[in-house]
């Protein structure tokens, strides 16, 4: 399973044939702030509202950039990474996925590297007993918060020390901020990975209100309040 997804992965990143055609985008209020609101989007001429507005919480330390000259992300700064991500894939506990994604079924051996000088750095991998990285997550997690969720597309060259693992999962029962992952209710989030179609190139725009004129230019029809 793992094996298909990253070539279909793979695929994805480097085919020019498929129209980007849905967008997620998450406006938080400034960029410390640990909660946002989360909203989809598809395009016809222009970007149109898919659903309501929800809320999302955001890591412990607001937004981290992933280059440029404001607050850079680093592995295990608490920060969810701003900017535009694409969706590549799903995971979940169930055998079977939710939608049309390429799919992570995440039983007990599957985990996510977040070792920074490990060859496997932010990949999904089976855990290797003999050899197992000297930092890991595992992805079947006691308190179910990654019963559902998406992969977010952050650091794709692997580069360590940028920041890894980082996906929309559930909500912990406390409501209290992630590691640096985007969090949301059962419902909303299902109806979002149900949504999700990799025919149309889904990708993440999560960015402080602050910066939102600008990306508007990009992606016309996208709302900032």
């Amino acid at each position: 399973m793992v094996k298909t997804v990253s070539l279909l992965i793979i695929l994805a990143s480097t085919s020019l044939l498929w129209a980007q055609e849905q967008l997620i985008v998450v406006i938080s209020p400034e960029p410390n702030s640990t909660t946002a609101m989360l909203q989809r989007y598809e395009k016809e001429v222009s970007w149109h509202k898919v659903g309501e507005s929800v809320p999302v919480i955001l890591g412990r330390n607001g937004l981290g950039w992933e280059s440029g000259n404001k607050s850079l992300k680093t592995e295990g700064d608490g920060r969810s990474p701003a900017g535009i991500f694409e969706i590549y894939s799903t995971f979940g506990y169930d055998e079977n996925p939710l939608g049309a994604m390429p799919y992570y079924y995440a039983d007990e051996n599957l985990i996510c590297v977040d070792d920074s000088n490990d060859t496997r750095y932010n990949r999904m991998a089976l855990l290797d007993p003999l050899h197992p990285p000297k930092s890991y997550e595992v992805m079947h997690r006691a308190d179910g918060v990654y019963r559902y969720g998406a992969v977010i597309g952050y650091n794709p060259q692997n580069s360590g020390g940028h920041g890894s693992c980082l996906f929309f999962h559930l909500k912990n029962r406390q409501n209290t901020p992630t590691s640096g992952c985007t969090a949301m209710d059962e419902k909303p989030l299902l109806e979002m990975l149900r949504w999700l179609d990799p025919m149309k190139k889904p990708r993440l725009l999560q960015i402080p209100v602050s910066e939102c004129v600008q990306y508007q230019k990009e992606f016309d029809g996208v709302e900032c309040e």
